[in-house]
């Protein structure tokens, strides 16, 4: 039978078994097959003709042309869901709050951060320069770093809570500080994606979690949506349009100040929202579905029905990392 996989970037479904606080970092092995394994997200590296792929077991993988594929030895076998690339400064974060650098383009690697006493997995990472980035993940998770990633700090963002939960928080606070805090830590959102919008953030998570931040995501500001499930994507595409992508097949577009909810016609989880020069913006999703936003909705499954998890344009080709690795999309 089949496997019916969620987007395993998505923190409520992919806990891994649990960890102890005294666990060490192991270094990944060399997998022969890692490029057909499960990868999770896919970056360029700054503007080289170079690609970097990371996923299971800490695998991250380098090619120049997209096709050949050499996996690099990284300190750790915690799983990446996430890689940002500035230049020859690289990210990747992933599973026991893992962040890992490397300044050389990918060739040595290092860790940042690694606390799986935490069990909780870090799900995005975004830059503004060499200096200054964030980190995101699950139960509201948020480092962010003013020194290139040498010290992150934590820092708790109780705006992305709805209001209600707002004002129970607030009574706690006077009541009992210790309580307020761990109530915070649980009742705050997974936070699954963050992106640049010109000049502002946008971040996406689970209940409905839509923000925007025009301070590098110091203060956020949530945005009414008529939904509650998980969004695991919202981006501005280069012609401008906003879109948020969540659960099943929920897909929404911001116009005229508002969200509006745009018909997909498939129940799969919606994963990644992909901009592709010169054509309509490609959203990648499970069960192999891949929709083309054009005037009118265009809907493609693969042949084997893997679940798509990211991707990006390269070379006139749509490259998407998947279920079963390394996969390129017909337009």
């Amino acid at each position: 039978m089949k496997k019916n996989i969620l987007p395993l970037f998505s923190a409520v479904l992919t806990f891994t078994a649990s960890v102890l606080a005294d666990v060490t970092p192991q270094a990944s092995f060399q997998a022969p097959l890692a490029s057909k394994s499960l990868l999770l997200d896919i970056s360029r590296v700054g503007n080289k003709q170079q690609l970097i792929a990371v996923g299971e077991r800490g695998h991250v993988l380098m090619s120049e042309d997209g096709k050949n594929w050499q996996q690099k030895q990284v300190p750790i076998t915690a799983t990446l869901t996430a890689v940002f690339a500035r230049d020859d400064h690289i990210w990747a974060v992933g599973h026991d709050a893992v962040i890992l650098y490397s300044n050389d383009g990918g060739n040595n690697w290092q860790i940042q951060n690694f606390v799986p006493e935490l069990q909780k997995p870090l799900m995005d990472v975004l830059f503004f320069d060499d200096q200054h980035g964030i980190a995101i993940g699950a139960y509201g998770l948020f480092y962010r770093t003013e020194d290139g990633g040498q010290t992150w700090n934590k820092e708790a963002h109780v705006s992305l809570l709805n209001e209600m939960d707002v004002e129970y928080l607030e009574s706690l606070k006077e009541e009992n500080m210790e309580f307020y805090q761990s109530e915070m830590e649980a009742i705050l959102p997974h936070l699954n994606r963050v992106s640049v919008a010109g000049d502002r953030l946008l971040l996406a998570g689970e209940a409905g979690t839509l923000a925007i931040s025009e301070d590098q995501g110091r203060n956020w500001q949530r945005m009414d949506v008529d939904y509650f499930g998980s969004f695991f994507d919202v981006q501005q595409t280069e012609e401008g349009r906003i879109l948020a992508a969540g659960l099943r097949g929920n897909l929404f577009e911001y116009a005229d100040e508002q969200w509006q909810e745009i018909d997909t016609g498939i129940s799969s989880t919606l994963n990644s929202i992909i901009s592709v020069a010169g054509q309509a913006p490609l959203i990648v999703a499970n069960k192999g579905y891949y929709l083309w936003l054009e005037d009118t909705l265009r809907v493609e499954q693969t042949d084997d029905e893997e679940a798509l998890v990211s991707g990006l344009s390269f070379n006139d080709k749509v490259l998407v990392v998947s279920e079963a690795g390394i996969q390129e999309l017909q337009k």
